[in-house]
């Protein structure tokens, strides 16, 4: 993959992305007559940093893209695509066909292609009124973002992940811890990072809810400790798509001052979609 080049702007960034996401929007017509989120079958893992247990609906496939950025020192335009491979599994992949990072004089700064993920995630339990649903996600982070431009470590790395998640009185909440087994930039051991999420999700009417995240990031080997806060508003644009908007807050030294996500998310269904809607926690 070749990286792009750094006369891209912003705005051109912009144009592409808003083609994309228009382009996206009109491969399924509209649900007829009034939607509500019992009837959407799309469902976003984005923005959020730690995942709950849902999956993709078997045999549809699922799109997710969007921009993050943190003004002033990283933009990348994220896109996933989800596939469910059975009724409680989901396979993924993502890439970045953008990104751009420009924090100080310091640090290598470019702009080009981000790293690439693949990843499965398995729910092995549905919730009830007693226990909660619970998952499982394994990662794999191959380096196809250039290290020498500040984009990536250029190392690969392997990730699992632990999820649960139930309903309270109308609100989804999850929760997931992450261990990262992370290639060594700077020799050929490993490092390690430990993810803890806790997320939540509640409808505010037919067509809007709303989303919040608190997410704490440690990797001890470098002494890093990224604590930050996400809310965010998901509209329902017909009973396929999700708009999202969201705002993520830094609260620890070491996390992004502010970071501003948009995303759509879109169910895309192979033969049609008068198959099982989206599948529950």
């Amino acid at each position: 993959m070749r990286p792009l080049q750094h006369g891209l702007s912003a705005q051109s960034l912009l144009r592409a992305t808003a083609a994309l996401l228009a382009s996206l929007a009109s491969c399924v017509a509209p649900a007829d007559g009034v939607v509500d989120h019992s009837s959407v079958q799309a469902h976003n893992q984005r923005p959020f940093i730690g995942r709950d247990t849902f999956t993709t609906a078997d045999s549809f496939f699922e799109l997710e893209a969007g921009i993050e950025s943190d003004p002033g020192e990283e933009a990348e335009v994220p896109i996933l695509i989800k596939f469910g491979a059975g009724p409680r599994t989901e396979l993924y992949g993502g890439t970045s066909p953008y990104r751009k990072v420009d924090k100080n004089e310091l640090e290598p700064d470019g702009t080009g292609w981000g790293d690439t993920i693949f990843g499965v995630r398995h729910r092995f339990r549905d919730a009830d009124m007693y226990t909660p649903a619970m998952a499982f996600q394994l990662e794999t982070k191959l380096p196809t973002a250039r290290e020498s431009k500040g984009l990536g470590t250029g190392e690969m790395d392997f990730l699992g992940t632990f999820i649960a998640g139930q309903n309270y009185g109308g609100t989804d909440v999850a929760g997931s811890y992450r261990l990262g087994i992370l290639g060594e930039p700077d020799g050929d051991g490993m490092d390690h990072e430990h993810t803890l999420a806790v997320q939540g999700r509640r409808p505010l009417n037919h067509q809007v809810a709303g989303f919040a995240e608190a997410s704490f990031i440690y990797q001890p080997e470098i002494d890093r400790e990224e604590l930050a806060a996400m809310a965010g508003l998901s509209f329902i644009i017909d009973d396929f798509t999700l708009f999202n908007l969201a705002v993520r807050m830094g609260i620890s030294h070491d996390a992004p001052d502010v970071q501003l996500l948009v995303d759509l998310t879109r169910t895309l269904g192979l033969l049609d979609f008068e198959g099982p809607g989206r599948t529950g926690n």
